[in-house]
């Protein structure tokens, strides 16, 4: 906050209006740590370039510049207003103005639509400070017309009922429930986006009767996966393992899910888990085959009680190059050339080892496989 403050003050040294704005705010008003502090000015995007050594262009047609000062980055967005969004997604055009009111109104919801002074003053035009108490999530002016400039702020009252544990105001949620088809046009980057915040927040099961209640189920892609019994969910904090946990709640494959584009890591991770989950017994040939990851989150989903990583500390190895024979060993031990006949060998000295029947030792090794190996030639 610092930082943000110092921007502000050469900002007004200047003789520009400069505010903290957003998220930053809300979350201070409720005790929480802000991060990503944004500043609202009456500045130019110019202006401001002109005042700060070290600027980052990083939506400048919008009216925002990052600032770069004291090894942080502030982003500092200038007054505006925005015209219409025939898309549902973006504005059509934006107009500067200089009017901090003006801007908040633009804004989702009445608790993000608040600002505050350098010297931590509260300037609250739409009522986010009783919202907040009240613990209500509510559109600033029409909800109507907030749904109707970017769609995706429904999915983001669903997020926030879950993340700050608010309810969505009546009013809100009609209206989310009146326009939720106009969800699908927005791309899927940003649903994604959103969805993870709401499995890696604390109350994942609020925000998803919430989804099914504004009918974004409905519309979303894979909408009625989303509709699973999320009443033994513990989130982990990790947005992939609610991916998981859906597709092993409705006994669906990873295809169903390919539309919001994971990547190649969490796809494997996701499809590893459903074929683990759906193994009743687990031993130490199991523990041996799965990542740490893989197995917490297969345990959690389905009860078993499990310390991953204890448990691989337990077993003799970890991977095939624990092995202290290597297959060039069994070559001149068995003096065959290398071939399809060594693959079955090494599988079975792996699980040999890792089921404690043999012991990790290079001359016990040999003995063991000289004697099998000659006695099946």
């Amino acid at each position: 906050m610092k930082t943000a403050v110092r921007v502000i003050g050469i900002l007004k040294e200047s003789g520009y209006q400069a505010y903290m704005v957003g998220g930053a705010v809300r979350d201070y008003l409720i005790g929480e740590l802000p991060h990503d502090i944004d500043v609202a000015s009456s500045a130019s995007p110019q202006q401001v370039k002109a005042l700060f050594k070290r600027t980052v262009d990083t939506g400048i047609e919008h009216g925002t510049v990052l600032v770069l000062i004291d090894g942080e980055g502030i982003e500092v967005t200038t007054f505006r207003t925005e015209g219409s969004y025939s898309d549902n997604r973006r504005p059509d055009s934006v107009e500067f103005v200089q009017s901090l009111e003006e801007d908040l109104k633009r804004r989702d919801f009445t608790i993000n639509a608040m600002a505050m002074t350098e010297d931590l003053h509260i300037i609250d035009p739409f009522g986010g400070k009783d919202d907040l108490q009240k613990q209500i999530i509510r559109a600033v002016g029409d909800p109507d017309e907030r749904f109707q400039e970017d769609a995706l702020r429904m999915l983001r009252a669903v997020r926030f009922s879950g993340q700050l544990d608010f309810d969505i105001d009546q009013k809100t949620l009609y209206s989310i429930q009146r326009h939720a088809e106009l969800i699908q046009m927005v791309a899927v980057e940003r649903l994604k986006s959103e969805i993870d915040k709401i499995f890696a927040n604390p109350r994942t099961q609020k925000s998803m009767t919430y989804l099914a209640a504004a009918r974004l189920t409905n519309y979303l892609p894979a909408g009625r996966l989303f509709e699973a019994d999320w009443s033994r969910y513990q989130s982990s904090g990790k947005a992939v393992y609610g991916w998981f946990y859906l597709l092993y709640k409705q006994g669906s494959k990873f295809e169903e899910i390919r539309d919001y584009r994971f990547s190649n890591e969490d796809k494997r991770l996701i499809e590893k888990s459903l074929e683990l989950a759906g193994q009743e017994f687990w031993d130490q040939w199991t523990i041996y085959q799965y990542s740490i990851e893989q197995l917490e989150m297969a345990a959690r989903a389905t009860g078993k009680k499990l310390d991953p990583a204890a448990a691989k500390e337990q077993l003799p190895i970890l991977s095939k190059s624990d092995i202290k024979a290597s297959g060039r060993d069994l070559m001149e031990w068995s003096g065959n050339r290398s071939g399809a006949w060594l693959k079955p060998w090494i599988e079975t000295l792996e699980k040999l080892i890792v089921y404690g029947e043999l012991k990790n030792d290079k001359e016990l090794i040999k003995d063991w496989f000289v004697n099998e190996y000659h006695r099946h030639a």
